[in-house]
């Protein structure tokens, strides 16, 4: 590992003589990631003192010591991964793309090296990229669930990258979802307007609340019914604001559940329901259908859609054969 091109080397200095190792490797190598990521590294056997595997991460160090650091590697998107993302336009300043389920838009933290809508993004175009979100997130203007398949859109320069946040900033940018759901609903149509604050005793979610205090935001999402089944229905959803899981958390509160969704659950709904010899649901059925903005250099208004992905599709199908409406 020590002979790998990327590893890195530095000599613990006096002052910092009894620091912890995982301290003393971010204040003496140039190197851009978390502690707690460094630490996994630690734990990985990435991180040698004086040539031998250091396994511990608050393992103190001594001066004169030789610490080597050898990251992970970069995962990349092979040609015709099913990962890859597809292009839908392209031109100097933007892209934008067909997302498929499965593939997260950019690292958790610094130094995360699995493979991201952003890195895929940095091997494609190069390092060159706007950073304003990040140095985690090149290039990439805002975001879709790791489970959340169809259309985003990226850019390649600052002022364009610049331009675009500030249209979905003013929520000039009209985005349109389509989900499978449980249930069936009394309307045809209806807003779902609830505010969202980060649940305190799960972090990576949020909940509703009627609360105006500081931590929470508004949040307005129409739906409209496209078709029904017996037991479930498919969605249009047309997202006002754009917060965290907000779709997801709206369906749940009006008794609606994704199908699929680990997290916004509801009580007696699950997928022992669907019809016997219903395609495996593997992931949330959520996808961004389409996408509505200014190109930020020449002003014109584009319009991109995308059908969703076989495994929605497919779920459709059998429900169409085997759940009409009743």
């Amino acid at each position: 590992m020590s002979d790998d091109p990327d590893t890195l080397r530095a000599t613990v200095p006096e002052e910092l003589a009894g620091f912890r190792l995982d301290l003393a490797v971010l204040e003496c190598i140039s190197i851009e990631v978390s502690r707690s990521r460094l630490g996994t590294w630690i734990r990985d056997g990435r991180v040698r003192v004086n040539g031998a595997v250091a396994a511990v991460p608050g393992d103190s160090v001594t001066a004169g010591q030789e610490i080597l650091v050898t990251p992970p590697r970069q995962q990349l998107l092979e040609p015709g991964s099913p990962l890859e993302p597809s292009l839908l336009y392209e031109d100097e300043y933007l892209a934008v793309l067909d997302k498929p389920p499965g593939l997260v838009m950019h690292g958790i933290s610094p130094g995360d090296r699995q493979a991201t809508v952003a890195s895929w993004l940095v091997q494609r175009y190069g390092p060159n990229l706007p950073i304003a979100h990040g140095a985690n997130r090149p290039g990439v203007v805002h975001r879709l669930d790791r489970d959340t398949s169809g259309v985003c859109v990226v850019a390649f320069e600052t002022r364009s990258f610049e331009d675009l946040m500030q249209q979905f900033a003013d929520r000039s940018v009209a985005k349109e979802y389509r989900a499978l759901v449980y249930g069936e609903p009394r309307f045809e149509s209806d807003w779902i307007e609830k505010r969202l604050m980060a649940d305190p005793r799960r972090p990576n979610r949020v909940k509703i609340t009627r609360s105006w205090d500081k931590g929470t935001r508004d949040a307005a999402t129409f739906w409209q019914l496209i078709e029904r089944f017996h037991g479930f229905s498919v969605v249009r959803l047309r997202p006002k604001t754009g917060r965290k899981h907000q779709i997801r958390a709206h369906l749940r509160s009006i008794d609606h559940p994704i199908v699929g969704d680990p997290i916004y659950r509801a009580k007696n709904y699950g997928l022992g329901m669907l019809p016997d010899g219903h395609p495996e649901v593997r992931r949330t059925l959520l996808h961004a259908y389409a996408l509505r903005f200014e190109h930020p250099r020449t002003g014109e208004t584009l319009t991109f859609r995308t059908d969703p992905p076989p495994d929605f599709e497919g779920a459709l199908a059998h429900l169409r054969r085997h759940r009409p409406p009743q």
